[in-house]
Parts: C-alpha cells; structure tokens; sequence
C-alpha cells in the first residue's frame, strides 16, 4: 500500500505543477489618482506592524495591458483602458507610470472587506439593498466619496472588530469634513444588521511580491480556476478510484 501512496504522492506534484496563476499587467495612469482633487495627507498608524505614516487616500486607475489565464479582456468591470483599483496594502508602493504583472488573488478580499463594500454600495445605490451598480463602490461620484472607501478599506482590512478610525488596530486621521461625512454614512450602514455584503464573486485582489497589491472589481459570471476541480485534483480522483478498486481486490 506505502508503494501505491508514493504513486499517488508523485501524480499529485506532477498534476498540480501544471496548474499556473491567473495574470494581470497595469500600466499605471500619471497622475495614478481619479478623481483628482483629492484630500490632504491622511496620517495614518496601525497596532500591526505599520508605523506613523502620511499618505494620501483615492481610487487608482490604470490601463490593463494584458492578461494571462482565465481571466479576459469581457471579466473587467469597465474596460482595460478605464481599470480601477484601491489599494489593499500599506506596506509597498506604486509609481505613476510605472507597469506592473501582478497574480490574481479570486479569494483575496476578506469577509470585513466585503462587508464594508457592501455597505457601500447600500449607501451610494440610494440606501437600498437593491443595487442598480453592484460596482458603485469603483464609481464614486467625487474625491472625497474615493478617499472614504479607500479609508474603508483599510479599516477592514488592517482592523479586526468595529469601525471606528480613532481607535482600535487602525487609525487615521487629517482627513476633510466632507471625506469623514461620507465614510460616517458607510460606518453607519456596515454596523447595520440589514445591509448586505458585496458577494465574494464580484472582487478580488491583485498582488505582486515588489508592488502594493490592490483590490479589483470582475464580473460575477467568471469561475475562476480556483473554484473549479485543477486538472490534477480530477486526475486524483480517477486514480483513487483506481486505488479504492486495486484494494478491493487485494483484501477480497
């Protein structure tokens, strides 16, 4: 039986070796923020690792230079020339102008991500869970409605209970009245009971190992190579079939 489990060991590297990552190459836009305008350095700080930092908070556009797997040009929420983003990590930087290849991640947001984004679009779909733009979250209307989902953002990701920017494991704080007007109606939704979260079909992340990895929109239609059986994981099950009969035989 161990000489038949390393068979199946050696089926399993070889099957999963085949299998390679969904790709994504962004030309970032110069300037990388639209709407332009947006707030004044936002200081920042976390109780995770992250120091004092200034930053400025909005939506990043870029244009889509190619992709690789099963993802197409038909999966993006806009168009490859219109690519929106927010940042999903603190710890790494993009240019304008630069290019950049990076993996995507179909289960990359967490659950308090798409929580908050789903918070958001119940607030800028008119306070209805009943969404026009399941992607309104990609659209805001001005730089302060950007700088407030970008803030979001963070909040859920870097924090891990309430929804607070004065305290807790993330905190921010410069930013203008309008920009903490709009996240207050978000905070308001997102502790509610009754609002929705974004289905996890409709984000995901991008992220590079030299690059800040990034938080994207994609069509809810597309299954992803991850959430489908790998050629290797359907070879292995037809060779556990075969195992599961090769041992009825000898133990018969």
């Amino acid at each position: 039986m161990k000489t038949w489990l390393k068979i199946a060991a050696a089926a399993s590297f070889a099957f999963s070796t085949t299998v390679t990552a969904d790709t994504l190459t962004l030309q970032w836009d110069s300037p990388v923020f639209n709407p332009l305008g947006y707030p004044d350095p936002i200081s920042l700080s976390t109780d995770s690792g992250l120091t004092s930092q200034s930053v400025r908070g909005g939506r990043f556009q870029g244009t889509v230079l190619g992709v690789t797997g099963v993802i197409n040009a038909s999966n993006l929420v806009d168009s490859a020339d219109d690519f929106w983003t927010y940042c999903y990590d603190l710890f790494q930087y993009i240019h304008n102008g630069e290019t950049v290849t990076y993996t995507v991640n179909y289960a990359g947001p967490t659950a308090r991500t798409l929580d908050f984004l789903g918070a958001v679009d119940y607030v800028l779909n008119g306070n209805s869970n009943t969404w026009s733009d399941p992607f309104a979250w990609l659209h805001p209307a001005n730089s302060h409605v950007a700088a407030a989902i970008q803030i979001g953002i963070w909040e859920s990701l870097y924090d891990t209970s309430g929804w607070s920017l004065d305290a807790g494991l993330f905190r921010a704080s410069g930013l203008q009245a309008a920009t903490l007007t709009q996240y207050a109606a978000f905070q308001n939704a997102v502790t509610s009971p009754s609002v929705n979260d974004l289905p996890a079909l409709f984000a995901a992340t991008i992220e590079s190992d030299t690059h800040q990895d990034q938080i994207i929109g994609r069509v809810s239609r597309v299954v992803p190579q991850q959430e489908l059986p790998e050629p290797g994981s359907l070879a292995l099950f037809a060779l556990a079939g075969v195992l599961a009969a090769v041992t009825r035989r000898r133990w018969s």
